[in-house]
């Protein structure tokens, strides 16, 4: 976005693909690419969280599995970023709302 110097009005401009690391976005912004990023994963491991859904209702032994997958590392940050991004996604869609 430009000043003209003669009027005085906004000139608006597109950027090109260099300036995007450089342009400095907005808050609304930002929370709008992070609230979609944060769509398209919980859709992508929607099939994943079902599986352990159903593995973990089938039986005790079947618990007790999912259990011990949860003591994994990999498998806890998994589950750390299936929980941030529904809260993620969830507060800045109500945020949309108000």
């Amino acid at each position: 976005m430009a000043i003209n110097s003669e009027s005085g009005t906004v000139i608006y401009r597109n950027i090109g693909l260099g300036d995007i690391a450089r342009y400095r976005l907005p808050w609304a912004g930002k929370v709008s690419i992070l609230h979609r990023a944060s769509g398209a994963l919980m859709f992508l491991l929607l099939p994943f969280v079902l599986y352990l859904f159903e593995q973990s209702l089938t039986s005790e032994i079947s618990f007790a599995k999912f259990a011990a997958l949860l003591s994994n590392g990999f498998a806890k940050v998994v589950v750390l970023a299936l929980i941030w991004a529904y809260l993620h996604h969830f507060c800045a869609g109500i945020r949309y709302l108000i």
